[in-house]
């Protein structure tokens, strides 16, 4: 069980999505037997009996786009041994906790700097998304949950086959088949405009865009200098 509740649905397009919105902080419940991870220096509050190991849980085929991405490699993991577990995560910004689900017939494209924890079989992959503008996400496949932390009032947003332009720094996660492409702005438009990191997205699914985006230091890999150290680790 997790705090995370469906989002209020106000219209067929969002009534599916299965996407859950909570509040500051993320509380998972585990059963003798289960599992869950959090990313690293992210728990609040443990009770119960467990085993605490870490683990790298996401794969780049390039080392140099976990700079780009902020990628999160590592994340520890919790086993409740003979008794219920109660853990509590959180992130050091304000914002909401939203749930994604994924499955084999439903990926998942997510910010590595966002992630707070997951549950289930899953793989993370960091690679390049879109075409004509260097857009890296985190790929999310196999069966589970994954959870994270979106600062300021995130809204979910239909996929479409016309498509809308979207800022990249504020998409914090995609569900389900997309395509991206970049240079939706002439050059005299970006220079006037401001508008650098576009691109236009389209297809089957849904988006969540954040509506803040606070600056983050270093690698964001959670922990001070082990942190650090882990992820500029090349394996």
């Amino acid at each position: 069980m997790d705090t995370a509740q469906p989002l209020p649905t106000r219209s067929p397009a969002t009534s599916d999505h299965g996407i859950g919105l909570g509040g500051e902080t993320l509380t998972l419940a585990l059963q003798p037997g289960e599992s869950a991870f959090i990313r690293r220096s992210s728990l609040v509050f443990a009770k119960g009996d467990f085993k605490l190991t870490t683990h790298r849980i996401a794969k780049t085929r390039f080392n140099i786009f976990a700079l780009f991405s902020g990628d999160v490699r590592w994340a520890n993991r919790f086993d409740a041994q003979d008794a219920p577990v109660t853990l509590m995560a959180a992130r050091d910004y304000p914002g909401r906790i939203v749930a994604l689900p994924v499955s084999p017939d439903r990926p998942l494209f997510l910010q590595p700097t966002r992630y707070l924890a997951h549950r289930g079989d899953l793989a993370f992959n960091v690679r390049r998304v879109a075409k004509k503008e260097f857009w890296t996400l985190a790929e999310v496949t196999g069966t589970g949950r994954v959870y994270i932390k979106l600062p300021g009032d995130p809204k979910v947003v239909a996929l479409t086959s016309e498509g809308a332009i979207v800022d990249t720094n504020y998409v914090a996660a995609i569900s389900g088949d997309f395509q991206a492409y970049g240079k939706v702005f002439t050059s005299g438009e970006v220079m006037k405009s401001g508008e650098l990191s576009n691109v236009r997205l389209s297809g089957t699914g849904h988006f969540v865009l954040q509506s803040q985006n606070p600056e983050e230091t270093g690698n964001d890999g959670g922990g001070g200098l082990i942190g650090s150290i882990l992820n500029a680790l090349p394996f």
